[in-house]
């Protein structure tokens, strides 16, 4: 699947990191729908049906990122999910969805793309929270 054809849904509260992720991501070719906690995520997940990876930071306001995946999960059992993060608890992996990667911020939007695109071309299993 080429990139132009994803649409991606990053969920980033930092206003200045999702701005510049969206930018570079929309560059890269993906279609970026933004939010910025869990529960516009999720409403957004509940009415859109071209979502077809989401790209989560893990900590965020409310619910964090890895509550917004298992629901997310709910919703669309199938969805792809990638984490982010700069400030990841070492206690914190078991929570997580066991197919989804981890990116470690600062990460550059290649490596961000390149993350998507494998996740989207090898099976679920070869994916592990790092």
């Amino acid at each position: 699947m080429e990139a132009g054809a994803l649409t991606l849904l990053l969920v980033e509260d930092d206003p200045l990191v999702r701005m510049t992720l969206v930018e570079g991501l929309a560059d890269a070719g993906f279609t970026v729908i933004e939010a910025e906690d869990a529960e516009a995520a999720l409403a957004l997940l509940a009415r859109r049906d071209d979502i077809d990876v989401l790209l989560t930071d893990i900590n965020l306001p409310g619910a964090d990122g890895f509550d917004l995946s298992h629901a997310a999960r709910q919703l669309r059992p199938r969805l792809p999910v990638v984490y982010t993060s700069g400030r990841f608890r070492a206690a914190e992996p078991g929570r997580g969805l066991p197919d989804a990667p981890f990116l470690a911020k600062p990460f550059s939007v290649a490596r961000a793309a390149e993350t998507i695109g494998a996740l989207l071309h090898q099976p679920p299993s070869s994916h592990r929270v790092q």
